[in-house]
């Protein structure tokens, strides 16, 4: 049984500070920068708008297919240091299609872990991008602010998984790693609030 106060303290921590924020972003931007909350001439949406496309769509875009790129170079230094390890089976093992290198050799765990890093943000980015492109909609900077907050978070979390260690996703982050998480459920308060205006307004 969860106790309460690990409860209220989640809560604290990853619900209350993004609802303050999309609260604050709709009173007080269109007060300070109404040009910018002005809908664009283009699509009828705020102009704002375009730093969610920016960061969380081709930012993130890039970031993934930087991540793809990875597995590549991961893939041929594999195969290069299995082959002077005087493993018979190194292309078999790590070549296509195969996703992840078969055997438990230091070569395959540090090829597998390139590739689970790239393979759990494909996971989430399906996701991210939906809901950058809903909560942008009435929460376009903090959609962004999430937006490069998962891009940071994964890179830092992606470079520990490199490792070859898997713990090091979070361990080696800075702190970071955690905060993909972090930016998802930020993510999904700015798709709450969305909705909410849309049933109410």
């Amino acid at each position: 049984v969860v106790e309460m106060s690990v409860i209220v303290s989640f809560l604290a921590k990853n619900f209350i500070p993004p609802t303050v924020l999309c609260v604050l972003e709709r009173l007080y931007l269109p007060k300070f920068l109404p040009s910018l909350t002005a809908l664009s001439p283009l699509l009828p949406v705020p102009k704002l708008y375009g730093s969610v496309i920016l960061i969380n769509v081709i930012g993130s875009a890039f970031f993934t297919v930087f991540l793809g790129v990875k597995v590549g170079g991961a893939r041929k230094a594999a195969i290069e240091k299995a082959k002077k390890e005087g493993d018979p089976d190194a292309e078999a093992r790590f070549s296509y299609p195969k996703m992840y290198a078969e055997g438990f050799s230091a070569e395959a765990k540090q090829f597998n872990c390139v590739q689970r890093a790239h393979q759990h943000t494909l996971e989430t980015y399906t996701s991210m991008i939906a809901m950058s492109l809903i909560g942008g909609l009435t929460q376009p900077v903090v959609t962004a602010l999430a937006g490069l907050l998962w891009i940071v978070a994964r890179a830092k979390w992606s470079a520990g998984y490199s490792t070859g260690e898997p713990g090091n996703r979070y361990d080696r982050s800075g702190g970071w790693g955690r905060h993909i998480w972090t930016a998802l459920l930020w993510l999904i308060i700015t798709c709450a609030s969305t909705s909410v205006q849309l049933l109410v307004f």
